[in-house]
């Protein structure tokens, strides 16, 4: 397993390192596990990426143990049709979006003149932007703190595998 797994007690900034990972747990009748890698920092901000996840082991059809995959950057995915202003704004209005290299996947279609058949857009482009977010750092008795939402809240990762449900 690389250093970067190695779980690494955090009571400040100053032992926030680029590659440090946060777990988030959160859910109500599922638990669900997000990994976070820090990308930058500053004095009281942290940038993060999302962060995929290994499979450890199955506890049930229903749930199974995870541990992050930091090699492993989320992408949110959008389709541009060129000259379609609408597909377009989004990609032009926000930084940081790329042509997805891998232009595999459903790509946006409409449907036939007499309605009976829908057609790919062939010329249709794939976009990718990483998951990106920045938030306040905090710490307190599980490290690096930082809020996503009323709801979700992410800590320092403990280095041990994480239980995970879900519904079918």
């Amino acid at each position: 397993m690389s250093q970067v797994l190695e779980a690494k007690k955090i009571e400040s900034m100053a032992d926030v390192e680029i590659g440090h990972i946060l777990c988030s747990s959160w859910g109500y009748d599922q638990t669900n596990i997000d990994y976070y890698k820090v990308i930058r920092k500053t004095a009281a901000m942290v940038e993060v990426v999302a962060i995929g996840q290994f499979f450890v082991e199955a506890d049930s059809s229903m749930s199974e143990y995870v541990m992050p995959n930091p090699e492993n950057e989320l992408y949110e995915t959008h389709w541009v049709i060129p000259g379609d202003e609408y597909s377009e704004k989004l990609v032009i209005k926000e930084k940081g979006w790329e042509i997805d290299l891998n232009q595999e996947g459903h790509k946006p279609w409409v449907w036939n003149s007499d309605y009976s058949q829908q057609v790919e857009i062939e010329n249709a482009v794939k976009y990718r932007k990483a998951k990106i977010t920045k938030h306040k750092a905090s710490f307190d008795g599980n490290g690096l703190g930082i809020k996503f939402a009323s709801y979700k809240y992410a800590y320092s990762w403990d280095g041990k595998k994480d239980f995970q449900s879900h519904w079918a």
